[in-house]
Protein backbone atom coordinates (compact mmCIF):
# COMPACT_ATOMS: atom_id res chain seq x y z
CA UNK A 1 0.00 0.00 0.00
CA UNK A 2 1.47 2.83 -0.93
CA UNK A 3 0.06 6.34 0.81
CA UNK A 4 1.94 9.39 1.52
CA UNK A 5 0.66 12.26 3.55
CA UNK A 6 1.48 15.53 3.38
CA UNK A 7 1.73 16.66 6.86
CA UNK A 8 -0.62 18.94 9.14
CA UNK A 9 -2.86 18.77 11.72
CA UNK A 10 -5.74 16.65 13.05
CA UNK A 11 -8.00 19.40 11.75
CA UNK A 12 -6.79 20.60 8.37
CA UNK A 13 -9.23 20.55 5.56
CA UNK A 14 -8.32 17.46 3.83
CA UNK A 15 -7.75 16.33 -0.13
CA UNK A 16 -7.13 12.91 -1.83
CA UNK A 17 -5.03 12.56 -4.83
CA UNK A 18 -5.45 8.84 -6.25
CA UNK A 19 -2.82 9.04 -9.61
CA UNK A 20 0.03 5.84 -10.18
CA UNK A 21 1.91 8.40 -11.54
CA UNK A 22 3.83 9.45 -8.01
CA UNK A 23 5.69 12.49 -9.48
CA UNK A 24 2.43 13.76 -11.07
CA UNK A 25 0.22 13.27 -8.08
CA UNK A 26 3.19 15.05 -5.62
CA UNK A 27 3.21 18.38 -8.02
CA UNK A 28 -0.77 18.23 -7.54
CA UNK A 29 -0.50 17.77 -4.34
CA UNK A 30 2.51 20.83 -3.68
CA UNK A 31 -0.19 22.87 -5.61
CA UNK A 32 -3.05 22.33 -3.24
CA UNK A 33 -0.93 23.56 -0.02
CA UNK A 34 0.24 26.27 -2.05
CA UNK A 35 -3.49 26.97 -2.75
CA UNK A 36 -4.71 25.60 1.12
CA UNK A 37 -1.44 25.77 3.45
CA UNK A 38 -3.13 24.36 6.14
CA UNK A 39 -4.03 21.23 3.87
CA UNK A 40 -3.64 17.68 4.53
CA UNK A 41 -3.40 15.79 1.20
CA UNK A 42 -3.19 11.90 1.26
CA UNK A 43 -1.80 10.59 -2.18
CA UNK A 44 -2.56 6.67 -3.01
CA UNK A 45 -1.48 5.24 -6.43
CA UNK A 46 -4.35 3.21 -7.10
CA UNK A 47 -8.18 3.11 -5.30
CA UNK A 48 -8.12 0.15 -3.17
CA UNK A 49 -5.37 2.04 -1.45
CA UNK A 50 -7.36 5.17 -1.26
CA UNK A 51 -10.61 3.45 -0.17
CA UNK A 52 -8.26 2.72 3.47
CA UNK A 53 -6.82 6.02 3.27
CA UNK A 54 -10.68 8.21 3.15
CA UNK A 55 -11.89 5.66 5.73
CA UNK A 56 -9.62 7.60 8.50
CA UNK A 57 -10.71 10.60 7.34
CA UNK A 58 -13.61 12.52 8.94
CA UNK A 59 -13.78 15.03 5.93
CA UNK A 60 -13.01 15.78 2.41
CA UNK A 61 -13.18 18.87 0.31
CA UNK A 62 -11.77 17.43 -3.11
CA UNK A 63 -10.13 14.02 -4.68
CA UNK A 64 -8.29 13.90 -7.80
CA UNK A 65 -8.67 10.50 -9.17
CA UNK A 66 -7.35 9.25 -12.69
CA UNK A 67 -9.67 6.39 -13.54
CA UNK A 68 -11.84 5.15 -16.23
CA UNK A 69 -15.28 6.77 -15.45
CA UNK A 70 -17.30 3.48 -15.45
CA UNK A 71 -14.75 1.98 -12.83
CA UNK A 72 -14.65 5.20 -10.58
CA UNK A 73 -18.69 5.32 -10.63
CA UNK A 74 -19.13 1.84 -9.29
CA UNK A 75 -16.20 2.00 -6.51
CA UNK A 76 -16.68 2.13 -3.02
CA UNK A 77 -14.13 4.94 -3.28
CA UNK A 78 -16.57 7.09 -5.19
CA UNK A 79 -19.28 6.21 -2.56
CA UNK A 80 -16.62 6.90 0.33
CA UNK A 81 -15.90 10.37 -0.87
CA UNK A 82 -19.37 11.62 -1.22
CA UNK A 83 -20.05 10.10 2.20
CA UNK A 84 -16.98 12.53 3.31
CA UNK A 85 -18.70 15.55 1.57
CA UNK A 86 -15.93 15.07 -1.41
CA UNK A 87 -15.66 16.49 -4.78
CA UNK A 88 -14.33 14.56 -7.30
CA UNK A 89 -11.98 15.34 -10.10
CA UNK A 90 -11.42 12.73 -12.83
CA UNK A 91 -8.20 12.78 -14.84
CA UNK A 92 -7.73 10.78 -17.85
CA UNK A 93 -7.86 10.57 -21.67
CA UNK A 94 -11.52 8.37 -20.57
CA UNK A 95 -12.91 11.17 -18.20
CA UNK A 96 -12.53 13.66 -21.13
CA UNK A 97 -14.34 11.60 -23.58
CA UNK A 98 -17.42 10.40 -21.59
CA UNK A 99 -20.16 12.60 -21.42
CA UNK A 100 -19.96 15.24 -18.39
CA UNK A 101 -21.76 14.02 -15.19
CA UNK A 102 -23.04 16.38 -12.31
CA UNK A 103 -20.95 13.66 -10.21
CA UNK A 104 -17.54 14.75 -10.90
CA UNK A 105 -15.50 17.34 -12.73
CA UNK A 106 -12.84 16.87 -15.45
CA UNK A 107 -8.95 18.30 -15.29
CA UNK A 108 -7.88 18.34 -18.99
CA UNK A 109 -4.28 17.03 -20.21
CA UNK A 110 -2.19 18.68 -20.40
CA UNK A 111 -3.23 20.79 -17.26
CA UNK A 112 -0.91 23.12 -15.29
CA UNK A 113 -0.95 24.73 -12.12
CA UNK A 114 -3.64 27.22 -12.92
CA UNK A 115 -5.66 24.26 -13.88
CA UNK A 116 -5.89 22.69 -10.76
CA UNK A 117 -6.33 25.78 -8.75
CA UNK A 118 -9.29 26.64 -11.25
CA UNK A 119 -10.32 22.67 -10.41
CA UNK A 120 -9.86 23.63 -6.53
CA UNK A 121 -11.91 26.57 -6.38
CA UNK A 122 -14.69 24.44 -8.46
CA UNK A 123 -15.26 26.12 -11.97
CA UNK A 124 -15.74 23.04 -14.41
CA UNK A 125 -12.06 22.16 -15.91
CA UNK A 126 -13.81 20.61 -18.82
CA UNK A 127 -17.80 20.50 -19.81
Amino acid sequence: MTVIRFPTSAIAPTYLVVIGEVLIAQDIALTITDHDPAATVLIATSMIDAEDAVAEAASLVVAFVASRTATFAASRLFQRIKDRGGRVVLLGNDAEATAPSPDWDVLAQPFDTAAVVKALRRDRCLV
